[in-house]
Formats: structure tokens, sequence, C-alpha cells
């Protein structure tokens, strides 16, 4: 695997955390919750990964993925509900959503991983996770 593909897998990682902060943040300000401080913790949080995944680090890599797959596992309950209430296809666009970020997750674990193995001195400065 070249430098440029594992820049790639890296970018796909913290674009798939960039996303989630930013369209999380969004639908916060304009729901119920918008003047609550707290509710801006987890959009805050993805955005914070997205940097630490765009600094190659795995720990941030890591815990975007798992928190993201947990996340979605609680929202699958809530994706259910909504369907049976509304109707529609709510889970055809859960699944495809779910899929197609948990993929671009795992790629930028792969690509944080892949970058430490390829540059190991550069893993041991400070401030590299």
């Amino acid at each position: 695997m070249s430098d440029g593909m594992v820049k790639a897998f890296i970018a796909c990682g913290w674009v798939a955390a960039g996303i989630g902060g930013v369209v999380t943040a969004l639908i916060v300000a304009g729901g119920p919750a918008a003047g609550q401080l707290v509710a801006y913790g987890i959009p805050a949080i993805f955005l914070a990964l997205a940097y630490g995944i765009a600094k190659r680090s795995r720990l941030c890599a890591v815990a975007a993925m798992v928190t993201f797959v947990a996340m979605r596992l609680e929202w699958y309950r809530v994706a259910v509900l909504v369907e049976h209430q509304r109707g529609g296809s709510v889970l055809t666009g859960f699944w495809i959503t779910a899929t197609i970020f948990t993929v671009l997750y795992v790629l930028g674990v792969i690509g944080t991983f892949a970058w430490h193995a390829r540059h190991p001195t550069e893993a041991r400065q400070p401030g590299s996770a």
C-alpha cells in the first residue's frame, strides 16, 4: 500500500467524523435542544476526533469508529420505531448510511495503523497517538 493510499484511507476517516459532527450539530441546532449547550457535546467530540484522525491518531480513529457503531446500535431502535409510526423506508436509509460511514471509519482505522507501521519514527514524536 502506497503512502498516497494510506493518506486517502486516513482522509476517509476524518471526513466521516467531520461530516458526522457537522450534520449532528445542524440537527441539534434545529431541534428542541437547540438552546442547551450540552446537546452540542457529541458533535464537538466528533469534530475533535476528526481533527485527531487528520493528525493520524490511531486512538482517535478507533474511538470514532467504536462510538459511531455504538450510537448506530441505539439509533437502530429509533429508526424501527419511526418506520412503524410513520411508514416509509426509514430502515433502508438507516442501513445505507450506517454501511457507508462504517466503511469510511474502518478505512480511517486501517489508514492510521498503516501510517504508523510505515513511519515508526514519526509515530514516536510527542503528541502522536
